[in-house]
């Protein structure tokens, strides 16, 4: 889908946890065909599935470094390399993203040479607050709460126009509930039980309190069934599901 057609086209590529309960696909999404929200180890195989290019990744957004959410990586850098791309690659992530994507590929695939003539990996460093803008996507990064060995980040983006938000995984935090203000459509990570690092489906209420009551919530990330019944504007996501605005 072209970036400039003033719609959202979200492809869930994944809406299971790091245990892949139900035997869901780990948690990331394909928004308008160009950006990829996390990389877990099931996303190669997963756009695979759908039948889309991997090389139509224009942006990879990873939200923080637990597997589930950036060791796919590796699989996709490595189907780069097999295919020959030549468009650059642009990897927005947390402080150290560069190098730990770098050593994760070493790790996986030790000794790769370098053969793609014209195809860089463009590595854009986030903070909390920091805003910036690639191939077509503007980003905001604002950091939440997760587990305390890591720093985590959610985003909101601007794709054709229109406003998205991604908590990435969260507890409820006031980072969060400034992620969400603008946006017309936020994914959230849940989780369905007591998971005391992520939320739940009786958080997801008060994160909407802060968003636009014409918001549309999108929740993933689950570890078992979920329902959103009773729950006006959510909707939940299933592994391959769509949703277009």
């Amino acid at each position: 889908m072209p970036p400039d057609t003033g719609n959202l086209d979200l492809l869930f590529l994944g809406t299971g946890n790091a245990t892949s309960n139900e035997g869901r696909g780990h948690s990331s999404f394909f928004v308008n065909g160009r950006y990829l929200f996390d990389a877990g180890p099931t996303a190669l195989q997963q756009l695979k599935k759908s039948r889309l290019n991997p090389g139509d990744v224009r942006v990879i957004l990873i939200s923080h470094f637990h597997a589930d959410h950036f060791f796919g990586l590796p699989f996709l850098l490595l189907e780069y390399w097999i295919s020959g791309r030549k468009e650059d690659l642009y990897i927005v992530g947390p402080p150290g993203i560069e190098a730990r994507t770098e050593e994760l590929l070493e790790m996986a695939f030790p000794g790769l040479p370098d053969r793609n003539k014209g195809y860089r990996r463009r590595y854009v460093e986030i903070d909390d607050g920091l805003s910036g803008e690639v191939e077509g996507l503007g980003f905001t990064a604002f950091e939440v709460r997760h587990v305390p060995s890591l720093r985590c980040f959610g985003y909101s983006t601007k794709i054709a126009g229109r406003t998205l938000a991604y908590s990435g995984d969260s507890v409820l935090c006031q980072g969060l509930l400034r992620l969400v203000r603008e946006a017309e459509v936020v994914v959230l990570d849940c989780s369905d039980g007591t998971d005391p690092v992520h939320l739940t489906l009786r958080d997801v209420p008060t994160v909407m309190a802060s968003a636009s009551a014409k918001a549309t919530t999108i929740v993933s990330h689950l570890d078992g069934s979920s329902s959103a019944a009773g729950m006006s504007n959510v909707l939940v996501a299933s592994d391959l599901g769509r949703f277009r605005f």
